[in-house]
């Protein structure tokens, strides 16, 4: 093996080693190394935009565009979790879970009234798309606002760690001035 195929081979290996989390285990001297997920939600910005498609429309008609910064916060078994919050829509925030190529959200807005699921994956280092869920409480199944896809779009650099109290984003409104209550930008129905 030639000098540069042995520097190669260690730089690789190097590199791969700085590639794992360790998973501490039951047996605290036995570390499980878990190999974090390429992409992940914060390496190459951790600020993503995104775009609400109205899932029920026969054209999918487009919504909103909100921003998220992500926070990785640690490991939880085979998931990366990250703290998220919006920059564009008052109090919506939330957790994440990433394993593979998969992200699981959950949030709340309005003073934790309003409800959000979103599950996507990462399709490239900078794009994703999945399925996105709003609703109210209201005291019996919930009031349901929309199922949507999602597209998500990396956008660059958020300010870490995320700052707590969250920072303020004033309220939204319409071209009629009607005060815009969900993320996704829709009338709610009583």
């Amino acid at each position: 093996m030639s000098l540069f195929n042995k520097v190669t081979a260690i730089v690789a290996s190097g590199i791969l080693v700085l590639n794992f989390a360790t998973i501490p285990t039951a047996h605290a001297q036995l570390p499980v190394l878990v190999p974090t997920p390429s992409p992940d939600l914060v390496r190459g910005g951790n600020l993503w935009t995104i775009t609400a498609f109205n899932d029920a429309s026969p054209v999918h008609t487009q919504m909103a565009t909100q921003g998220i910064c992500f926070e990785f916060i640690g490991v939880v078994g085979t998931h990366f979790r990250y703290r998220w919050y919006s920059t564009t829509f008052p109090d919506w925030n939330g957790i994440a879970s990433q394993e593979g190529d998969q992200v699981f959200m959950h949030g709340d807005y309005a003073k934790d009234v309003g409800h959000d699921g979103i599950h996507w994956a990462i399709d490239t280092s900078k794009a994703g798309s999945g399925h996105w869920t709003e609703w109210r409480e209201d005291g019996g199944f919930g009031n349901t606002i929309v199922f949507a896809n999602a597209v998500f779009q990396r956008a660059g650099i958020c300010r870490t760690p995320i700052p707590v109290p969250l920072p303020y984003v004033p309220n939204q409104y319409t071209i009629d001035g009607i005060l815009i209550e969900n993320p996704m930008g829709i009338e709610v129905k009583d």
